[in-house]
């Protein structure tokens, strides 16, 4: 009780699994990613420009569970693997972007079906993991989102079957990309990016040890985490 008045009940917000797979055009002079708009009327980020990605789904942690193909890097997490599997399916479903290899997908499940109409298989062995972020508290919507990384030459192939989620995808520069409305984690993804990307251009040389985002209530934190290690919650 504050002042003879009931304390006013916080709804507390799921905190919900997700993946980002950021496409990076390395041919230019200057490297490109891929992003696209998110619709005015979601109730998440509305109108703000993000990274293709979305929620993981019961039938990605069964694909990880039975996948026989690598992940990148080697020793990567088993709890991580969903991440990158959910990563490629919704970049796919986003964008018609198919990081994969010849294939078929044995019962894939519902979240699946469309992937394997392509007569391909995931490939996670061609994204890799550079940041975590978890939504802060006190949002509409809170996801604890695995950020990962690929070149556009991991592209296998390209479909114009899209669910039409982001509007207006296209290519953008470092320096383009930082004059979008962008939400406030993109804005530190992308300059992970440029760091990650200064560091190993080829990707596959990443460090093992990423940025981890989170709010503890009372502090925005930046910690460096092992994508080999199980995750916890902060």
């Amino acid at each position: 009780m504050v002042n003879g008045q009931a304390e006013s009940s916080v709804i507390e917000v799921p905190v919900r699994d997700a993946a980002c797979v950021l496409i990076a055009d390395l041919k230019a002079s200057e490297p490109r990613l891929l992003m696209g708009r998110r619709h005015s009327d979601q109730v998440f980020l509305p109108n703000k420009w993000v990274f293709p990605g979305g929620r993981v789904e019961d039938e990605d942690r069964a694909l990880a569970h039975a996948f026989a193909e690598p992940f990148s890097p080697d020793g990567l997490a088993h709890e991580i693997k969903p991440f990158a599997l959910a990563g490629i399916r919704e970049l796919f479903e986003e964008t018609g972007l198919l990081i994969g290899r010849e294939g078929a997908l044995d019962d894939p499940g519902p979240a699946w079906r469309t992937f394997a109409t392509s007569g391909q298989t995931p490939a996670p062995g061609n994204v890799f993991p550079f940041a975590r972020a978890i939504t802060p508290p006190g949002r509409v919507r809170r996801y604890d989102t695995w950020f990962f990384i690929t070149s556009a030459e991991a592209i296998s192939a390209d479909s114009s079957v899209t669910d039409d989620e982001l509007l207006d995808l296209g290519w953008f520069t470092f320096s383009e990309a930082a004059g979008l409305d962008l939400p406030h984690i993109t804005r530190l993804v992308l300059e992970d990016v440029a760091v990650l990307l200064q560091a190993a251009p080829m990707l596959r040389d990443a460090a093992e040890h990423l940025p981890f985002y989170y709010s503890d209530g009372s502090a925005f934190h930046r910690d460096l985490i092992s994508c080999k290690v199980a995750p916890s919650m902060p």
